[in-house]
């Protein structure tokens, strides 16, 4: 398996996805990332990465604090990684309880109705094919900032190039 990002590259990121198939741009615009990859008809799990406490952030995670609960997850389908995510939120607070899933999608928690968190707008930044290495190969990433009663949570995900033969044109 490839190894996790230990950080990413200087990005731009933009309020649109960059120029990707209409399938891959389809899925990477969903609300739902676990529902839209579980719609693909693959068998779908989540291996955790990492989940614990980090003392740095990578570039454009804005949390407030000195000290950090990281989730690294990837998300597989018919045991191929084609996502990798990353959850990063203050050590104190609500957001690292909700972040202990397991092997649980964090999307069925952050979807189901339950929890009364506001989603800023989806953010898009294209890998330049020189730098994707770093980025654990992934040629396009979203990221978006969950706020819960004032506590901030950023979701980063990258999207690997084996997720297209999964998806349909």
């Amino acid at each position: 398996m490839t190894t996790f990002p230990h950080t990413l590259p200087p990005l731009i990121w933009q309020p649109e996805p960059p120029a990707v198939s209409a399938a891959l741009r389809r899925l990477i615009q969903a609300p739902s990332l676990t529902l839209a990859l579980q719609a693909t008809g693959a068998d779908f799990r989540v291996q955790v990465a990492f989940q614990g406490e980090r003392a740095q952030l990578w570039p454009g995670e804005e949390v407030a604090g000195n000290a950090f609960h990281v989730r690294q997850v990837w998300l597989l389908l018919d045991d191929t990684p084609v996502v990798w995510a990353r959850s990063v939120c203050p050590l104190a607070g609500a957001w690292p309880s909700i972040l202990a899933c397991g092997t649980q999608p964090l999307g069925k928690r952050l979807f189901d109705g339950r929890l009364a968190a506001e989603r800023s707008p989806l953010a898009f930044a294209a890998v330049p094919p020189a730098q994707q290495e770093q980025a654990a190969q992934a040629g396009c990433l979203r990221r978006s900032v969950f706020d819960l009663n004032g506590e901030k949570m950023v979701l980063t995900e990258g999207f690997m190039p084996e997720l297209a033969r999964f998806l349909e044109e």
